[in-house]
């Protein structure tokens, strides 16, 4: 099984490969004469798009959130949440105040 997935990873690999050599006299050719765009154009440019991704992922999230099991799942987190921060040492006053100032735990960002 690793063997076929390996092979067909390079197999993919070498056709992207081989599509980006064989195109890239067709973009060098369509770009003579022209200027490149600026950052600002390109920015306004993808405005529109990212605008639409956002749209979708907060969609996908909230149907995520809405799902009565995914608010189980978030009890769950929070009350293990609330007390690994008691047994860690925090009062339950203060461990109250964390777990209520946090909200729903997000993704966190990559770098």
């Amino acid at each position: 099984m690793r063997i076929r997935v390996k092979a067909i990873g390079a197999l993919t690999t070498a056709f992207l490969l081989s599509a980006a050599i064989t195109l890239m006299p067709i973009g060098a050719t369509a770009q003579q004469g022209q200027r490149q765009p600026t950052q600002e154009e390109i920015m306004q440019m993808m405005g529109p798009m990212m605008g639409q991704m956002i749209e979708a992922m907060m969609d996908s999230m909230l149907t995520v959130i809405a799902r009565p099991e995914t608010a189980q799942r978030l009890a769950i987190f929070t009350k293990n949440y609330y007390d690994a921060l008691i047994a860690k040492g925090f009062s339950k006053e203060e461990a109250l105040k964390i777990v209520t100032s946090m909200g729903i735990p997000a993704v966190p960002a990559t770098k």
